[in-house]
């Protein structure tokens, strides 16, 4: 079975230089940078904001550089990113910054989509008001309502931006848990999780631990 997320000889300057990678299905990968500005890069390297300048990155059976703007939103949304300030809509609503995704693709009836968004927000154990905007909410709940946009979805690969950076205790055993489950409830499914912390999620899933050195994949 060729693999849902791989990058060949993906050239594009400072972060890869002929970078080669496979993300086997069913796999969790943690990728350590060298810093926060690489991560976010990265991100977009894998959602198909960054246009490669050589080589190719290719996700679910589709080159990203090759995609139309209308075939790129098709393989984003089978896609979940988790973004450190949860990467919201400042003007929308929590329950609408949830809901959004599932709205333009379609994603089944209006009380459908509105089952769905509540329920992952109950993942969390999710306290605060729905029609709050994002200005009013934590940092953490910020992120808890990106995730939860994210995992809506039901994606096949999900990549988090420094899921637990910045996060103790509770809260980062929260995410860590949340993140895992979900990951086992597809089969093949892809976990990414790019972070400037080595071992981050170590002990918490058999993650394999990639380090992006020199624009190469160790």
């Amino acid at each position: 079975m060729e693999a849902p997320v791989r990058f060949i000889d993906a050239t594009l300057e400072p972060l890869l230089s002929g970078a080669n990678h496979s993300f086997e299905a069913g796999s969790v990968s943690e990728i350590v940078t060298r810093g926060e500005d690489e991560c976010a890069f990265f991100v977009k390297a894998c959602t198909g904001i960054a246009r490669l300048q050589g080589g190719k990155i290719i996700v679910l059976g589709k080159e990203l550089g090759t995609l139309s703007r209308d075939a790129l939103g098709g393989i984003r949304s089978r896609m979940g990113v988790v973004h450190p300030g949860g990467g919201l809509i400042s003007n929308l609503k929590v329950f609408e910054n949830v809901t959004l995704p599932l709205l333009y693709h379609s994603a089944g009836s209006g009380p459908e989509i509105g089952e769905r968004a509540a329920a992952s927000l109950r993942r969390f154990g999710w306290k605060g008001d729905l029609f709050d905007l994002p200005g009013r909410l934590s940092t953490f709940q910020r992120r808890v309502v990106g995730f939860a946009r994210a995992i809506a979805m039901d994606p096949d690969v999900v990549v988090y931006d420094r899921l637990v950076d910045g996060l103790h205790g509770e809260e980062r055993d929260l995410f860590l848990r949340t993140a895992f489950a979900f990951h086992k409830e597809k089969p093949g499914r892809v976990t990414i999780c790019v972070t400037s912390r080595a071992g981050s999620i170590s002990g918490d899933a058999p993650a394999a631990v990639v380090h992006l050195t020199k624009g190469r994949f160790e």
